[in-house]
């Protein structure tokens, strides 16, 4: 839910509507459908408690917060507290790739004789 929510929002550099980076308002459908709702089962009752599920889950571990309620006519908003920025051109940590070895059979680091 939260990937769909973030390809779903603008980011900070790149938002020509310029609308608030990392929003989120689609409707509870749309979120359904990230949850493996199809249609027409994406308006289901079900697929609105997996969703309403999915945000609190969310919400409680600090990756969204809601902004407004949804009403007639309006979607909830949420942002996503995430960072939109783009990873650089090298890692921050290196990480050792070490072959592990198995008895009795090529390992991931052997080659045959």
């Amino acid at each position: 839910m939260l990937l769909h929510m973030a390809l779903e929002s603008w980011d900070d550099t790149d938002n020509p509507g310029n609308q608030p980076p990392r929003r989120y308002f689609a409707s509870r459908e749309s979120s359904a459908i990230a949850l493996g709702y199809l249609a027409p089962d994406n308006g289901s009752e079900s697929a609105h408690h997996s969703v309403k599920r999915a945000i609190a889950e969310l919400v409680a571990s600090g990756a969204i917060e809601r902004v407004s309620s949804g009403s007639r006519g309006h979607n909830a908003e949420f942002n996503l507290l995430v960072d939109s920025a783009k990873p650089g051109g090298h890692r921050r940590y290196e990480t050792n790739v070490i072959p592990m070895l198995r008895r009795g059979g090529l390992g991931a680091g052997e080659r045959p004789p």
